[in-house]
């Protein structure tokens, strides 16, 4: 402890609240011992949290903007190398985080994913400034009864007039997530936002 501070830096922290009312240590004021007290709360729940706790919180959080935002950028890479994005109408993630996509055989998505399936979806909720991203392998799906079974009230007949055989189902299974979602705003100096990684799932 520095000389101005007016404690010494021998005392231990568990004597600070009676020399605190003493008056002897004006250093060990109470705005010092509440930092104390609420940094050994801090470590004492990170200590007694059970592993795994805060994955899933984030993913719980996750799911909220993924669903208020509704709408995502599904970033794939084309023969170029070159990323290229689009707005898509995803389904909701199931409960292991996969996605499903539905579009037609003919777009440049289709042919892109069939050369490098590695893509990554982007959910931005611009009212509360929280967005996931979520990065995965993507797998195209043309099985007539999945696609039977899948079909969404919104995936119409005027997107799709000759259903199935011009509906494509995309398979996005996840391999890591980031987000920006409440409770988890990144790292105030680098900036790196929280994450998960889907173990199984990574190549």
């Amino acid at each position: 402890m520095n000389k101005t501070s007016g404690c010494s830096s021998r005392l231990p922290w568990k004597f600070w609240p009676h020399a605190a009312a003493s008056g002897k240590y004006p250093g060990a004021t109470t705005a010092r011992l509440a930092r104390v007290r609420s940094w050994l709360l801090s470590l004492m729940l990170f200590l007694s949290w059970p592993a795994g706790a805060n994955d899933q919180e984030i993913l719980t959080q996750a799911r909220a903007v993924m669903a208020e935002a509704r709408y995502c950028a599904l970033i794939t890479v084309d023969d170029q190398g070159q990323p290229r994005a689009r707005t898509v109408d995803p389904f909701a993630p199931d409960e292991d985080f996969v996605v499903w996509i539905a579009t037609r055989p003919v777009t440049r998505k289709v042919a892109q994913i069939r050369a490098h399936p590695e893509v990554t979806l982007y959910y931005w909720d611009a009212a509360n400034a929280n967005y996931v991203t979520l990065m995965g392998r993507a797998e195209l799906v043309d099985d007539r009864q999945t696609k039977q079974t899948m079909r969404r009230q919104a995936d119409s007949e005027r997107l799709y007039p000759n259903f199935p055989d011009d509906y494509l189902l995309i398979k996005v299974t996840p391999t890591w997530l980031e987000a920006i979602v409440p409770g988890f705003r990144g790292d105030r100096d680098t900036w790196r936002p929280a994450s998960v990684e889907f173990q199984g799932n990574t190549p």
